[in-house]
């Protein structure tokens, strides 16, 4: 069981246009305030949380320094590793998923090369959001989610189908055979 977050939730950013370097270094310890009752909790009872990053809902500001791209993507979870860190919070998890295959897996793998530089690990949830129906979105997450597995990345997976939920489970479960 796990709590997932959006790290686009966390700052009320939204009429704000420019961000100077100061600006940007207030924000994170904002986020790392309005943050802080959520780990509390999650600290309290030993919930895990799930850091979602999602190339749609990325936060303004990251999105003014890094565009909507796999490095804002991974900008973004690596500031919020750095903030639950810093609240002696380890029991999460980190999600960076795109409807672009490219993205989402360039996200992925740049991250277990962030996360591999300053010497830290945290499980990572695999997934290509609004992926669509029929046979297209089939391959579309077998594309996504396969090739990352194959080397290596990635600790749960879900494929994310606009159909009922039950047809999710066999594409996984073929996923998970390769």
């Amino acid at each position: 069981d796990k709590v997932r977050i959006n790290p686009g939730n966390y700052l009320s950013d939204k009429t704000k246009e420019r961000y100077s370097d100061s600006d940007f270094i207030a924000a994170r310890q904002q986020i790392a305030e309005n943050i802080q009752p959520l780990v509390s909790i999650c600290k309290k009872y030993k919930t895990a949380i799930r850091v979602g990053v999602n190339l749609g809902s990325l936060s303004k500001r990251i999105l003014y320094r890094y565009g909507n791209t796999a490095k804002g993507m991974v900008e973004s979870a690596l500031e919020f590793i750095g903030i639950l860190l810093d609240s002696d919070f380890h029991q999460f998890t980190l999600s960076l998923k795109a409807s672009n295959v490219r993205i989402m897996q360039e996200a992925n793998v740049m991250l277990v090369k962030e996360m591999v530089k300053k010497n830290i690990y945290f499980p990572l949830h695999l997934g290509v959001t609004e992926a669509g129906s029929g046979m297209d979105a089939r391959i579309k997450s077998a594309a996504g989610i396969g090739a990352l597995l194959q080397f290596g990345i990635g600790n749960t997976i879900r494929v994310s189908l606009t159909e009922n939920p039950e047809a999710e489970i066999p594409v996984a479960k073929k996923l998970l055979k390769f």
